[in-house]
């Protein structure tokens, strides 16, 4: 803790360094005046001020509250140096910064170093609506980091070759370890005999001949040709006599597959006779019908249509034959002075209501507002009309202004074209 100490004359010149002689009061933004070393009053003042007159005012009215706040602040034993440092730091930045600040933290944990490099974190002002980095700033803050790092006494020796530099770096990042890969290896099962592909009639042909083996029971052994003498049941089912040949030949035909197979007979009701043209006509006309067909639907007889009811022609109107050489005369009502005769507007349907224009156009009014009231909150922020007690250390707060200026003039324009149309539309 720092009790009853004073800046002294090199903490004192290295304010009057860096803040400026002003013999004369100049406006701040604010409304405010600056005059001298950095003195601010409420009123601009006639009198010039001299550069003694300057630095009294600044040693004997403004420096005391500082050194009273750093003393107050600060619970670490200070030297004069970290002491003169500390009051140029907190005169700049302000009391309440100053208070909030790292630079306060890490020195009353003992951590002297981590306090003086917390110094280089307010280098930056907002000019002209933006926040960036000042050159006087980093000088500045160069300046007191020194002066709070140099010793009273003897200053401590740091050999090149007994302390040798190294790069104030984060760690590189370590490439990543590359994963362990387990290998199985695993026998191939051999692979199963596959059978012979059948074609689609193949296939057709015996899922029919599995199909009638399961309706016909032990008695299928008839459907595909083989004799039954060792059928121990004495009744027997009569089939046609197909054969899975047989089936698959027929399959083939409707498939539109014309190769012929070699040695089958197809099936066929009646059974083809060679004969002559005429015989077969008349064994046609004795044959029964075939087994499968127990009666013949015949299609009825269409019905007659309906008489058509025929209209009497209307009367046309007399053709006029107009003669190009011949003289015509044509009527009032047919020419120019006819046009717009007997027409009467449609008057409208529905009557505009002027409560539900109201209605309809106010969203677009309250949105409207909201962008006025945006573009000139981000006007008032960018010609440093809005001030805040603190700074707001981020980039993105330099690019706020300008896009609240122009979020707030695109909803302006576009909602307020929308309001006054539907307020002043027709329909």
């Amino acid at each position: 803790m720092a009790s009853h100490m004073r800046t002294s004359r090199a903490g004192l010149e290295l304010i009057k360094q860096f803040e400026g002689y002003r013999p004369n009061d100049q406006e701040l933004p604010d409304g405010r005046f600056i005059v001298g070393y950095g003195h601010v009053r409420a009123e601009k003042g006639e009198e010039r001020l001299s550069k003694a007159e300057a630095e009294a005012l600044l040693r004997e009215h403004d420096l005391p509250r500082i050194e009273q706040l750093v003393q107050d602040s600060v619970l670490a034993p200070l030297n004069q140096n970290e002491f003169d440092a500390l009051v140029s730091f907190a005169f700049n930045i302000g009391a309440s910064a100053f208070v909030k600040s790292d630079v306060v933290a890490y020195l009353n944990s003992g951590n002297r170093l981590a306090s003086a490099t917390a110094m280089d974190v307010w280098r930056k002002a907002r000019i002209g609506g933006r926040v960036q980095v000042v050159d006087a700033l980093v000088r500045r803050r160069a300046a007191e980091k020194a002066l709070f790092l140099t010793a009273p006494g003897h200053m401590p020796s740091a050999a090149s070759v007994m302390y040798r530099p190294v790069a104030d770096r984060p760690p590189a990042l370590k490439a990543p370890v590359k994963p362990r890969e387990i290998v199985v290896e695993r026998s191939t099962p051999a692979e199963p005999i596959s059978e012979p592909k059948q074609t689609a009639p193949e296939a057709a042909a015996e899922s029919i001949r599995k199909q009638m083996q399961d309706i016909l029971g032990t008695n299928g052994e008839k459907v595909s040709g083989h004799d039954a003498a060792n059928d121990d049941r004495k009744e027997s089912i009569e089939t046609d006599g197909a054969s899975p040949e047989e089936i698959k030949a027929a399959i083939s035909e409707l498939a539109g597959n014309e190769e012929p197979s070699t040695g089958v007979q197809k099936s066929m009701w009646p059974p083809r006779q060679e004969t002559s043209l005429a015989a077969r006509e008349e064994a046609e006309e004795d044959l029964p019908p075939p087994p499968f067909l127990e009666r013949v639907v015949t299609a009825p007889e269409p019905a007659a249509p309906a008489p058509k009811l025929v209209r009497d022609p209307e009367p046309q109107p007399p053709v006029t034959i107009i003669d190009d050489l011949e003289e015509v005369e044509i009527p009032p009502r047919a020419g120019m002075g006819g046009i717009g005769e007997g027409v009467r507007l449609q008057e409208p349907l529905v009557e505009s209501n002027p409560d539900n224009k109201l209605l309809n156009a106010a969203p677009f009014g309250l949105l409207a507002l909201i962008g006025a009231a945006l573009a000139g909150y981000g006007l008032a922020d960018f010609f440093g009309l809005v001030q805040s007690g603190e700074t707001i250390e981020s980039d993105i707060a330099v690019y706020l202004p300008p896009f609240l200026i122009l979020l707030g003039a695109l909803l302006l324009i576009v909602m307020g074209y929308y309001c006054l149309r539907t307020l002043f539309s027709k329909d």
